[in-house]
């Protein structure tokens, strides 16, 4: 697995308010991304804006797109300084109990 693998993999997911991918709207790149092993990977976004409603849905989506796509075990977490909630952010996207309530949401809403 290398970086581009990673990138080809989020280039599908969108911002949840806007038609765009999470790539093409610059929030991650292959500076936001480094591989530990084949089977874990950190990953860091930048919000669209320090205000972001979406902040944790937009982490959900990353590290359940990486686990589907590629098996791997992703620690997502906002790029440090980016979103005035940057704590609560980043508890809800890597708390498993937290993470998997949002995945279910996704889910019945047919987001995700």
């Amino acid at each position: 697995m290398n970086k581009q693998q990673i990138l080809d993999v989020l280039k599908d997911v969108q911002d949840p308010e806007m038609p765009s991918s999470i790539l093409e709207l610059d929030m991650v790149n292959e500076d936001d991304i480094t591989i530990l092993s084949d089977k874990k990977v950190n990953v860091t976004f930048k919000p669209t804006s320090e205000f972001c409603p979406m902040g944790s849905v937009i982490g959900v989506l990353i590290k359940k797109k990486l686990k589907d796509a590629l098996g791997v075990d992703a620690e997502v977490k906002v790029r440090p300084g980016t979103h005035v909630n940057e704590e609560m952010v980043n508890d809800i996207i890597n708390s498993k109990a937290k993470y998997e309530q949002v995945v279910k949401r996704l889910e019945d809403a047919g987001i995700c």
